[in-house]
Order: structure tokens, then sequence, then C-alpha cells
């Protein structure tokens, strides 16, 4: 008997410290392969509405977006999931600040936007009355010239003629409309544009006019081709037929001769008064002057010139080189080379200076 009540204690505390064990281990996991802290249940974060209101300057319309966040059902782990108990709630976002004074607000009201929504902006367009300015460098559309309303007239090139070795035109009006008085027709002559002549009176349908072209000069037998109003600046029927080629030969012989020797009172040189003798114009004619000292056989000196000189006009010529003192003894030639000189009995001069 003494003997079983130790025995029975023994049995009692062993079966007393595997449950307490047991129960251990069924408190506190099965070993290494689990966590041995307490894990917290899975929650569903709910859905959540921010806000954000934007507070413009004192006189300009509020422009309030509403964005719907929806977070979608995950694990505690992901940034949209309600944060456990313990963390600090997320804060609403605070309103950006107004604009600094002088920055100019936007124009107008605002429309309200849905999240990811591109607002849309109308075409910008001129106001009536207004024009379009031309960015540098781009070349503006060319504007088309209207042409004059009305009857138009034709001028034509009927001929030519010389009058006192000068080239003459005889252009006439065979269109529907009036040619005014105080138009400017252009000639070309021999291939250049040589005078621009402006009609003293107008020209109705059906007339015609002669015109001495002052510059252009007949020397010699020719076939002249001219031609009016040549870049067509006058508006008109028909812009073929205002030239015409003639061949022409010169009505009167050109003829210069001398007039006279003097000296120049300044550098005592030698002047030769050379006289045109016939009613047409010497127009850049080539003169050679030839100075004989003396009796002398060889010219002491000989000179060119290119000389324009009026009808029955005057032109006086100073000879470089020659002295023409008071006693000298001289023999001067003058000779028209181009044209040739009509007449070379007055081309001589022989005597002294006085």
């Amino acid at each position: 008997m003494t003997l079983r009540w130790p025995l029975v204690g023994s049995l009692v505390a062993l079966i007393a410290g595997a449950g307490l064990a047991a129960l251990v281990l069924a408190f506190c996991g099965g070993g290494d392969d689990e966590p041995s802290i307490i894990r917290f249940p899975t929650r569903t974060p709910s859905s959540r509405t921010v806000t954000v209101t934007r507070t413009p300057r004192s006189g300009t319309p509020v422009a309030t977006r509403t964005p719907t966040r929806t977070t979608s059902t995950s694990t505690p782990s992901e940034a949209t999931a309600t944060p456990p108990d313990g963390e600090p709630a997320e804060e609403t976002p605070e309103a950006p600040p107004p604009p600094p004074p002088g920055e100019t607000p936007p124009p107008g009201p605002q429309p309200t936007l849905a999240p990811g929504q591109t607002p849309t902006f109308p075409s910008p367009t001129s106001p009536a009355g207004t024009s379009t300015s031309v960015p540098p460098g781009a070349t503006p559309s060319p504007t088309a010239t209207a042409t004059p309303a009305g009857p138009l007239p034709d001028l034509v090139l009927l001929d030519i003629f010389v009058s006192n070795d000068r080239l003459g035109v005889i252009v006439g009006n065979q269109g529907t409309g009036q040619l005014p008085a105080g138009q400017e027709v252009d000639f070309l002559v021999r291939g250049v544009v040589t005078e621009t002549v402006t009609l003293t009176q107008a020209l109705p349908p059906g007339t015609s006019t002669s015109i001495i072209l002052e510059d252009q000069v007949i020397y010699r037998p020719e076939l002249v081709l001219a031609v009016a109003d040549p870049n067509n600046a006058i508006a008109e029927e028909d812009n073929g037929n205002n030239g015409v080629a003639r061949q022409i030969a010169p009505d009167v012989a050109l003829d210069l001769g001398i007039q006279g020797v003097y000296r120049a009172p300044d550098t005592n040189l030698l002047l030769v008064v050379i006289r045109n003798t016939t009613p047409a114009p010497a127009m850049q004619v080539t003169v050679d002057i030839t100075v004989y000292r003396g009796g002398a056989v060889e010219p002491t000196t000989r000179s060119t010139y290119v000389l324009t000189i009026e009808a029955e006009g005057f032109d006086t010529v100073e000879v470089p080189g020659v002295a023409a003192l008071s006693g000298t003894q001289l023999r001067v030639v003058v000779e028209m080379t181009q044209p040739p000189d009509a007449n070379a009995a007055n081309n001589v001069w022989e005597g002294t200076i006085s």
C-alpha cells in the first residue's frame, strides 16, 4: 500500500505535464514552418471619394472637379487597402493655393471633366473685318489683277518713216475703246526700249497719229524694227499687232563743217567750233580733228570725239596738247567718219591765230 501511492502520484504528474505541453503546442503553432505571430483577418477596403476644390481670386468662377476613385479588393499589403488598426488614416489633399497677384486667370468658366477626359477647345476664328498676318518668310498668295471693265482700245503700229533723219512712227487705235490722253507709250527700236512718249490727246477708235522719236536718227540705209508698248503695259484687245519692220534710208545727207578756230583764254589751248549745216540732228556721231602746225605735211596731233549737235547747231571742242598762241600758223581738218560727211569742202580751216 505504501508503494502504490507514490506510483499513482508520478503517473498523475506525467499526465498533467503532457496535457500542458499539448496545450502550449496547440496555442503557439506547429513548429518552424509557420509564424509564431497572430495574423490579422483579411478586410475588404471600402470606396472613398476625394474632392479637390480650386479657390481662385475674387471675381473668378470656381472650377470644381470630383474624380471618383474606387479601390479594388486586395490584401492589406497593397497601397489602396484600408490601413490596419493603429496606422494613421490617409489625409484628404488640400486645395492648391490661389494664383499669385498679376497672374492672368483662365478665361471663362472651366468645364467639369471626368477622370481621364481631355478638354476640347474651339478652333480660333478671325473676327469679321480683321486681317490675318503673314508669318515672316511666308510667301503671300498672288492677287489677281482685275481686267478693266468696258470696251478696250487696240494700239497698233501702222508704219515707220524718216523725217530729217529722225525715225517717226504712226500709231493707231483699232479697238472699241478710247486710248486716253496722257497715256505713256514705250517704243522699242533696234532691240532696245529707247523712248517713252506721252500722248497729248486722246486716240478714239479708228484714228491714228504720227510721233517723231527724237533720239532715233537714221544715218544710212538699214532695216529697222519698231515695237509700241513692248511690255504690254497698256490693257488692249490685241497685243500681237504692235510691231512693224521697214527698210529705212536717211532723207537728209548729214554734213558737219568747221566754223572757226580760237585760243582758250584760260589755257591757251586750241578751240575748234563745229557747225551742223543740215536740218537733221547729228546724234552721237564720230568726228576726227587733225592739226598741222605751219606748213608741215605730218600732223602735229589727231583727236577723236563723239558729238551730238542739233540741226543747224554749233559745238565747241578743245584740242588737248595744241597751244594756240598769237601768230601761230595752223591747219585744222574736221571730218565726220560715222556717218560719212556729206560735204568735205567745208571741213578745213587754215590761217594764223590772232
